[in-house]
C-alpha cells in the first residue's frame, strides 16, 4: 500500500461522518444514531470518490445519504469536503455491497443509486455482479415499499440483462435512457459526472440510465 493511501485510511478513522463495517450493525441503528432518524434514506453503492453522494446530499437536504465503498481511501476526500462545507446529511460506510443486509434494516432504504457498476463480463464473475438476481433480491429486502433503484452505465450488456433480472426479482423497469448526454432528461442528478464517467465520455462511450422499483 502506498504512503498516500495509508495516510487516508488512517485519517478516515477520525472523520465523524465515516463508519467501518467492523464497527456497525447488525441492523440500521447506527444510521439513526448518526442522523437522529432514518427518514428518506438514500444509498450510493460503490460510491468511489463520493461525487454522487455529495450531490444527493446537497440536492435533498431533508433526506439522509450514505455512500458505500469497500475502500475508505476512495471516499476520504468527499467525507472531508462534507465536513468542511457543513453538509450534515451525508455519511460514508466502508463495507462490501454483498453484505448490505447486515448494516440496514428491512425496508429502511428509500432509494438506491448505482453509478457505473463493474459489469464483470466473465461468466465466473457473475455471482459478484451487483445487478445480479441475488443482489436485487437483497435490495428488495432493504428497500421500503415502492423503493427505487437508479443505475447509470456505459455497458449495453448490463442494460440488456437488467430487464430480465428485474422481472425475476419481482420488480418493474420505470425508465430507460439510451444516452443521457444526448437525450433531454428531467432529473438534474443524471447530469452529475463522476470521475469514472468523465473518463468514459472522453473515450466516446455513451452513458445509459435505467430506473426500476419493486412491487
Amino acid at each position: 500500500m502506498g504512503r498516500k493511501k495509508r495516510r487516508r485510511f488512517e485519517e478516515v478513522k477520525d472523520l465523524s461522518n465515516c463508519f467501518d463495517r467492523d464497527d456497525v450493525g447488525p441492523g440500521g441503528d447506527w444510521v439513526r444514531g448518526f442522523f437522529g432518524d432514518d427518514h428518506g434514506l438514500i444509498l450510493e453503492l460503490g460510491c468511489g470518490k463520493g461525487e454522487y453522494s455529495l450531490a444527493l446530499a446537497e440536492r435533498f437536504r431533508e433526506r439522509h445519504i450514505v455512500g458505500i465503498d469497500k475502500r475508505s481511501d476512495r471516499f476520504w476526500k468527499a467525507a472531508r469536503q462534507a465536513l468542511l462545507r457543513g453538509i450534515p446529511n451525508v455519511a460514508f460506510l466502508r463495507a462490501d455491497i454483498a453484505d448490505l443486509s447486515l448494516y440496514f434494516d428491512d425496508g429502511q432504504i428509500e432509494t438506491i443509486w448505482i453509478p457505473f457498476p463493474d459489469p464483470r463480463p466473465k461468466r465466473r464473475q457473475a455471482k459478484h455482479r451487483i445487478l445480479s438476481l441475488p443482489f436485487l433480491e437483497m435490495y428488495r429486502r432493504i428497500l421500503g415499499p415502492g423503493g427505487t433503484v437508479h443505475v447509470k452505465t456505459d455497458d449495453s450488456a448490463t442494460v440488456e440483462d437488467l430487464f430480465s433480472t428485474v422481472r425475476a426479482a419481482g420488480g418493474r423497469v420505470d425508465d430507460v435512457v439510451s444516452d443521457i448526454h444526448e437525450q433531454p432528461v428531467d432529473d438534474e442528478l443524471l447530469s452529475v459526472r463522476t470521475t469514472f464517467e468523465s473518463k468514459h465520455l472522453e473515450r466516446g462511450r455513451t452513458v445509459k440510465y435505467v430506473s426500476f422499483h419493486f412491487r
